[in-house]
């Protein structure tokens, strides 16, 4: 409790538990940046990783299923319901789980994109509302980046919301701003699992927006 105090006021985005599912995740994004075992990373310029973050990249804001070349990127290799949720019905539709995984890990390439030097996805807890305000504060265009991110937070369907959040990941692209991509997924997931824990996740976001502006509010005045 210290320490996520002591975290907190010196604008460092505390240490974060993962679900299950933020933890498949954030693994998975981990090896598309850096690779594994012998297969290079896109970090490295691997040839495997490389090709896959095209076509994650492509895929953001498709349908699942429109391009099943990535399912070996964004479906779990397992069968813990805690990552892969369950279709009880065995309708064929995807579960919140797969939609959220498969949302984050395609956000994820595009924010990985042409940067071979650091890594967009972060282990710290910068979540992604943390990370726009960080962004928004002192920008030329602070006004365009609030008025997106509100309408992130209020999409009537998951279309809309997909389409929002990849045009703040190419902003936070350009800036070189990375993310913890297991929160991300997690807090996805959130929204597409029944209003309490959908407003939860705003709730939270807009905290964390707050505090990112903040904190890059203090930084500059420090340094001023």
């Amino acid at each position: 409790m210290e320490q996520h105090m002591e975290q907190s006021r010196q604008g460092m985005p505390p240490t974060v538990r993962l679900t299950p599912l933020g933890t498949w995740v954030s693994g998975r994004v981990r090896r598309l940046a850096n690779g594994g075992g012998s297969e290079k990373g896109y970090l490295d310029d691997g040839a495997y990783t490389t090709a896959a973050i095209a076509k994650l990249r492509n895929s953001v804001g498709h349908e699942i299923g429109d391009n099943p070349d990535v399912f070996a990127w964004t479906l779990p290799d397992t069968d813990d319901r805690a990552i892969r949720g369950y279709d009880s019905t065995d309708s064929g539709t995807p579960t919140p789980q797969e939609h959220a995984i498969y949302a984050a890990v395609t956000l994820f390439a595009l924010h990985q994109q042409s940067i071979r030097d650091l890594s967009m996805h972060t282990d710290a807890g910068v979540s992604l509302g943390l990370a726009v305000g960080r962004m928004a504060y002192g920008n030329f265009n602070e006004n365009g980046i609030r008025g997106m991110f509100d309408r992130l937070q209020t999409a009537n369907s998951w279309k809309e919301l997909t389409r929002h959040a990849r045009g703040l990941i190419r902003l936070l692209r350009r800036e070189r701003i990375a993310i913890n991509y297991g929160m991300l997924a997690q807090d996805l997931e959130g929204l597409r699992s029944g209003r309490a824990r959908a407003n939860a996740v705003r709730l939270r976001w807009g905290r964390d927006f707050q505090r990112g502006y903040g904190a890059a509010r203090a930084s500059d005045d420090s340094n001023s």
